[in-house]
Parts: C-alpha cells; structure tokens; sequence
C-alpha cells in the first residue's frame, strides 16, 4: 500500500494505463491498446476515454498463449511485437 503520496509500484496495482501495461509486460503501447480493446479478451476495461489493463488477467492470457501452443509460442510473441508498418520494435529484438 502507497503512503506519503507517493506512488504505488506497478506490479502492486490492480488497473494499468496502456502505458504502464506497456511497460511492464515489454510490449508496444499501439499493441496493448488494440489488445485492451479487444472484447473477445476480456483484459481491458473503459472508463470514460481511457481503456485500462486488468493486470492479473493480462499475465493469465499471456500464460494461457504459452500453454495453448508451447511449440508456436515464439510466433504468437513476436506477433505481438510488430509494429503496424513491419518493423520489430526496439524492445522486442
């Protein structure tokens, strides 16, 4: 729990802003925002015009992708890291 104003670490919160989820999970934030809007995914949720990350959800859909295809998981990952013009992204090489 956060005191002193001071802010809660990310892998303590229950919601992640795009950018957060982004950075804690290693992904391209255009990725995370079309995974977020995803309703066949349920791991995002809207408030307003901001789309949040359910956290514990996200880290069971990735672990879910493993399990389903361990033998296509590198290609399910690196889908994810594509940007929209073809180029890998920097953290993804």
């Amino acid at each position: 729990m956060s005191t002193n104003n001071q802010p809660m670490p990310i892998q303590e919160k229950y919601l992640l802003t795009c950018r957060e989820a982004s950075l804690y999970f290693n992904i391209g934030i255009k990725n995370m925002r079309s995974l977020a809007r995803d309703p066949s995914l349920k791991i995002g949720v809207s408030f307003g015009g901001r789309q949040l990350i359910v956290r514990s959800r996200f880290e069971e859909y990735i672990l879910q992708l493993l399990e389903d295809k361990p033998a296509d998981n590198l290609s399910v990952l690196s889908e994810l890291c594509i940007k929209e013009d073809g180029d890998e992204q920097e953290s993804c090489r």
